[in-house]
């Protein structure tokens, strides 16, 4: 019982300290080749997604899709059992034939980013990572 009021708490603070719309606005405009960014709960629901019209959205079913995004949060929660020995895992690059694969972790969240096939996989997930830590809300003190 302990454990779920944490995750309830944990949830509604992350909830308040991002704005997931804007995120995936903001994620999607760093490069033209990003062609989805979902933010997953902890069991695999996309709770807000950004998609192109004409990218890899168009060819998943609603059941691969959500699929592919159990799959994204399984692979997280199953990195999390080596925390002790290899420290936090904050983002993975998964590097396909056609799409590149970014995923990062943020407490019960999962932010899912697929891009076309590109050069520098790192540069674009070190950019990713930067939008998402400066769109968190600042919280104003009077």
């Amino acid at each position: 019982m302990y454990q779920i009021h944490y995750n309830i708490m944990t949830t509604r603070y992350f909830e308040s300290l991002f704005e997931f719309d804007v995120l995936c606005c903001n994620i999607s405009q760093i490069d033209e080749n990003i062609e989805l960014i979902a933010v997953l709960n902890n069991k695999g629901r996309a709770i807000e997604m950004t998609a192109k019209e004409n990218g890899v959205n168009k060819d998943l079913t609603p059941m691969k899709r959500e699929m592919l995004f159990m799959e994204s949060v399984l692979k997280s929660n199953m990195n999390k059992e080596h925390n002790h020995e290899f420290g936090n895992v904050y983002s993975s690059i998964l590097e396909r034939e056609k799409f590149t694969v970014f995923s990062f972790e943020m407490s019960e969240y999962v932010i899912l980013v697929i891009s076309k096939t590109i050069i520098n996989p790192m540069e674009l997930k070190n950019k990713i990572s930067e939008t998402i830590i400066s769109s968190r809300k600042v919280e104003l003190t009077q």
